[in-house]
């Protein structure tokens, strides 16, 4: 049948047709992937005037989240990806590549691939160049189905999916964005609205409760705890557990008087009693204080070598943070004793860092696995004890302290219980544990300022290691160690100048 001319075609394509049909050569068989149900089933065309061009395969990506919106810090969402082929033949060389949202953590072990678990190593492909696929038989499907868990920040989740194969045309593959809650109105305020509501339509005042069920589904987030927060609840909950109201004592019953007749007593002359001197109440023992405290002492030495770092014409990278925040860590007692061993751990993690700066020098990007170190300290030991007070402090040196509150401990503790997990990130948690809080000097503006200068260092640094944590998951070598995080070196800035006017002093 004729057909009118393609006039979307380029003046070579419809060049080179006129050139086949004058020398009476058939059409070329398509070289791209088209729809049977395009123009030509538009133009009235039927099935069986045009010749099935659909001899390739045909990979229709689909991505899915749930839930879709309406998410907050802490939310577990479920990422699904669907690759379907919908071509003629089985697709080979299928690879697909999926890289984490920002904001997100990946909930370990999730990743399930056509039903079924993966490695870690398999992960690790997921997330970074792309996971190689079985071949997908024409008409079959391959899916991936993992969690992640939502962390503080005011973005959408984006999630943006990239499929390639050997031998298959790609359709889809959409970017997924998952939205995060109105912040205006929180979950807390919702829940205080809706019972001022109920107590206004409440005839008589009675207590109401509401079920589970009938709640809106968008003040039903769905949270799960981490093991970090897990601890921290717990010690909460047990720390308020101790703040509750004494019950009252039970009242006295009044026993009416019982009269005893007396037989009578001649008179005799009245004499007037001695006083009697009461005698002096007890003294009452003074209840002391237990906590875990720990200290340390910054000199000018190291002041000296922390500045040159800081300050000089190189822009610091955050390995000298992470060098930094083990000179900032304390690990003695009143008395200098380090029962726990916690400097020679932080002594042989220094020299940890130190061979990454100086493999660095050498072209050397070694696994950062290979660079955590070992858990030298003996984590166990550390128990509240009777708060003394603080060791003197020496010439040219500034006295540091720390209490370790009870989540905190708790989470040492974990770490410890947890020791053939040890790895990069955990060596950093438990020196960013262990960092001073402030300094005692005799001069309270130096100590305040100094002590807000470490308590905004150390936000940064928690929030810059959880950074960390993400990158590592993609890039798993130390070239992660030398990119440069400028808040976080003006934060250090002002750490050392606090330092220095309590030491040149």
């Amino acid at each position: 049948m004729n057909r009118e001319p393609d006039f979307e075609a380029s003046a070579d394509m419809r060049l080179l047709e006129l050139q086949r049909s004058a020398l009476g050569l058939a059409p070329p068989p398509p070289t791209r992937w088209e729809s049977r149900y395009g123009s030509d089933a538009a133009a009235g065309v039927t099935d069986d005037e045009v010749p099935f061009v659909g001899e390739s395969a045909v990979l229709v990506v689909e991505a899915a989240a749930n839930p879709p919106s309406g998410v907050i810090a802490g939310t577990v969402v479920t990422f699904s990806l669907s690759i379907a082929n919908e071509g003629a033949k089985g697709a080979r060389g299928v690879v697909a590549a999926v890289p984490l949202p920002a904001d997100a953590t990946y909930r370990s072990g999730s990743l399930l691939v056509d039903g079924r678990a993966v490695p870690e190593d398999a992960v690790q492909r997921f997330f970074g160049d792309g996971l190689e696929l079985p071949e997908i038989p024409a008409g079959g499907r391959a899916t991936a189905l993992w969690k992640v868990g939502v962390r503080l920040g005011i973005g959408p989740l984006v999630l943006l999916p990239s499929v390639r194969s050997a031998n298959a045309a790609i359709a889809g593959a959409r970017a997924l964005r998952v939205t995060r809650r109105n912040q205006r109105e929180g979950s807390f305020s919702a829940e205080v609205s809706r019972a001022e509501s109920v107590y206004l339509e409440a005839k008589p005042l009675i207590p109401v409760e509401i079920p589970a069920d009938e709640l809106p589904e968008d003040d039903l987030p769905i949270y799960e705890l981490d093991v970090e927060e897990t601890l921290v609840y717990e010690a909460a909950d047990a720390a308020l557990s101790d703040a509750a109201a004494p019950a009252p004592p039970p009242a006295e019953i009044e026993q009416p008087p019982v009269e005893i007749e007396q037989p009578p007593v001649a008179a005799e002359p009245r004499v007037e009693p001695k006083p009697v001197a009461e005698p002096e109440p007890e003294p009452q023992p003074v209840a002391v204080r237990e906590a875990v405290m720990l200290y340390g002492r910054f000199d000018r030495t190291t002041l000296v070598f922390f500045e040159r770092s800081f300050n000089g014409s190189k822009t610091p990278t955050l390995l000298q943070h992470c060098i930094f925040a083990s000179a900032l860590a304390c690990t003695t007692d009143t008395s200098g004793n380090d029962s726990a061993a916690l400097k020679r751990h932080l002594d042989a993690q220094s020299q940890v860092l130190h061979r990454i700066a100086l493999h660095e020098k050498l072209g050397k990007k070694e696994p950062i696995v290979e660079y955590a170190g070992a858990l030298l300290a003996e984590l166990d030991t550390i128990d509240p004890a009777p708060v003394t007070p603080p060791p003197n402090r020496t010439a040219g040196t500034a006295l540091l302290a720390t209490e370790l509150s009870p989540p905190t401990l708790a989470v040492v503790k974990k770490i410890f219980e947890e020791r053939e997990r040890w790895d990069f990130i955990k060596a950093r948690q438990l020196t960013l544990a262990l960092q001073a809080q402030r300094a005692i000097v005799d001069d309270d503006a130096l100590g305040a300022s100094l002590e807000n200068a470490l308590r905004g260092y150390a936000q940064l640094s928690m929030t810059t290691l959880q950074k960390l944590f993400v990158r590592i998951r993609i890039d798993r070598t130390t070239g992660l160690l030398f990119a440069s995080e400028p808040a976080l070196d003006a934060a250090a800035r002002a750490v050392l100048a606090a330092f220095a006017s309590i030491i040149e002093r």
